[in-house]
């Protein structure tokens, strides 16, 4: 089951250039990174799976969270920890 509100959110990250980092590699994001994450998610047994994100222009260390439920989070590092903490 996708969650259009959280695929909305990946569509419009990936329009303004934004990748997440994977160790080295750079993956752009997509419906079909989206779906993978979420399956990952679930199929590892793991409430919700961090991505350092990059956005063209923003300095600051950001991340994206896909949760299990489909959910997904973006924002500061301390924004992505606090929604954790919840």
């Amino acid at each position: 089951m996708t969650n259009q509100t959280a695929l909305n959110h990946i569509e419009t990250l990936a329009r303004h250039g934004a990748q997440v980092k994977d160790g080295e590699e750079r993956i752009s994001l997509s419906a079909d990174f989206y779906h993978k994450a979420v399956e990952a998610c679930q199929k590892n047994g793991c409430t919700a799976i961090a991505y350092d994100l990059e956005l063209p222009g923003i300095e600051e260390p950001m991340m994206l969270a896909v949760w299990k439920d489909g959910h997904v989070d973006s924002g500061s590092v301390r924004n992505i920890c606090d929604c954790f903490a919840q």
